[in-house]
């Protein structure tokens, strides 16, 4: 059957994001998947993974469902009711986003919360109001749909992180010896590097696991008072770990925001957290510390975990989206 929807592609320019020291343009897409049905709609706010980005979410890809096309056919199905979708678009050069504040990069979830959520409620059929509001995404996109939860309490109703950026020791612990590795060659010198791979006929592979781990030190450990803009948790010359820098890592992790406060969550409806068994990133570990976190606190949600590893998961969407718009009507 046909798509019973409408992809809507607009520009928000945001003041917040305005002048970052990463130099990042503050004009950003906004594109929405809105059903064709009259009326006003809940609104879902997808968060997508690092290396790609919103105004791509809907489009159409080989192998597998696009999101638009699995959104028009769970509505059609009566698993979910219409509901209006937003394909959040904070893509920096370093490949994504964490949708966390940062003095490097910007407020990206201040922005996001004080700015595109007024933006789409002017520009878009959705009911008003964090209870027909939710967010949802994969790995870097489950990271920032906690982080909305727990740094913006009262904003969000339904939350869904699917492999979800957590358990920081096992997933970035043992990755941080890649910095001067890799570095190396280019004089141990960050900036030496990122001035020069946006140059290079071709971004490999490693370049831009590169540029991620660069990138959460954007988000992670950003300084003003560093040429840089940011603080990397090794050193580049002695691989002896700053752990200074490091323990500002740690503090990002959702298992440790949660731990400081589960308050937040009171205001989620619906909180549903997975990961496959054989994550490459270890992130089923901290998935399963997570949960038993929150069933320690009395928090309800639910967790859940599947034979499958980190890649093209989406297809998890198809549990996750039933039960976030569950009790919402058309």
């Amino acid at each position: 059957m046909g798509q019973k929807s409408n992809i809507l592609k607009f520009e928000w320019t945001s003041s917040l994001l305005r002048d970052n020291l990463a130099g990042e343009t503050n004009v950003r897409p906004v594109t929405a998947f809105v059903p064709t049905a009259s009326g006003s709609f809940p609104v879902l706010f997808y968060l997508p993974p690092w290396t790609h980005a919103g105004r791509a979410a809907f489009d159409w890809q080989p192998f597998k469902e696009n999101l638009q096309a699995r959104l028009d056919r769970l509505i059609r199905s009566g698993s979910i009711p219409p509901v209006v979708v937003v394909a959040v678009d904070l893509f920096t050069r370093f490949g994504g986003s964490q949708f966390i504040d940062s003095t490097y990069f910007g407020p990206h979830g201040t922005a996001l919360v004080k700015e595109l959520i007024p933006f789409v409620e002017t520009n878009l059929p959705v009911k008003k109001g964090p209870d027909f509001r939710g967010a949802f995404g994969r790995s870097s996109g489950g990271f920032g749909a906690l982080r909305l939860a727990l740094d913006f309490p009262g904003h969000f109703s339904r939350i869904a992180c699917h492999a979800g950026d957590m358990g920081f020791d096992l997933l970035y612990g043992g990755d941080l010896v890649t910095l001067p590795n890799k570095l190396a060659r280019y004089g141990a010198d960050a900036s030496n590097y990122v001035s020069k791979v946006f140059s290079m006929p071709k971004i490999s592979g490693g370049d831009i696991h590169l540029l991620m781990l660069l990138g959460m030190c954007g988000f992670y450990s950003p300084s003003i008072d560093t040429p840089l803009g940011y603080k990397i948790p090794i050193d580049l010359r002695s691989g002896i770990i700053d752990q200074n820098s490091w323990a500002r890592w740690l503090e990002h992790d959702p298992i440790k925001v949660s731990a400081r406060q589960t308050a937040p969550f009171k205001d989620i409806t619906s909180l549903f957290i997975d990961c496959g068994n054989r994550d490459q990133y270890n992130l089923m570990y901290g998935a399963r510390q997570l949960s038993a976190l929150l069933k320690q606190r009395s928090v309800p949600h639910t967790y859940q975990e599947f034979d499958d590893d980190h890649s093209g998961t989406e297809y998890r969407y198809d549990v996750s989206l039933p039960e976030l718009c569950r009790g919402w009507s058309s």
